[in-house]
């Protein structure tokens, strides 16, 4: 190998190398790194759901991708009265994508579960044709959130973690929500 292929060589390798070692620098250990993908690429989550879960009604309603996110509200009701909303957004940044989910209380003031400027935080980590799966960012017991729409009429979201050593998975079966007459 003559001097310049040489050089060439490890100059590439070396590059390569730091490339690998950015990348792993920005994973927390023991999780996968962010994928790169678009907002675009999760339209199929658009639209309004519903379901049961046990004795509660539940619904989600996802606003289209614009402006590098997509927004939602959720909504539990038992006996015919609210238990609990979320906000939640899709957001595309530097990273890739993550879902930010924020939990209030019905009532007055509409009490926020998390800290006025925190929320909880989930970066996405595969994302295959109308599978998307998002791992939380927290040290601590990160959840697993499965957004799954084998076809356009339903969406299940799996919401996996861990509870007294034991996992964990709660699956939110929703089915498209026809649009009401007023």
């Amino acid at each position: 190998m003559k001097c310049p292929e040489l050089v060439r060589t490890l100059l590439c390798g070396l590059i390569l190398f730091s490339a690998l070692e950015g990348a792993r620098a920005q994973t927390p250990p023991g999780q996968p790194a962010a994928v790169k993908a678009s907002l675009e690429g999760l339209a199929w989550i658009t639209g309004a759901w519903t379901g049961t879960l046990g004795d509660r009604t539940i619904e989600q309603h996802w606003s289209a991708p614009l402006g590098g996110s997509m927004l939602a509200m959720y909504r539990s009701i038992r006996a015919d009265r609210a238990t609990l909303y979320e906000l939640l957004a899709i957001e595309q940044d530097a990273d890739g994508i993550v879902l930010r989910i924020k939990h209030f209380a019905p009532g007055p003031g509409l009490v926020s579960q998390e800290a006025k400027d925190q929320s909880v935080d989930h970066r996405l980590v595969s994302v295959e044709g109308r599978t998307a799966v998002f791992l939380g960012v927290a040290a601590e017991n990160p959840a697993r959130i499965t957004f799954s729409s084998p076809d356009p009429a339903g969406l299940t979201i799996s919401v996996e973690r861990e509870r007294d050593g034991k996992r964990v998975t709660t699956e939110f079966k929703y089915s498209r929500l026809e649009k009401r007459q007023p």
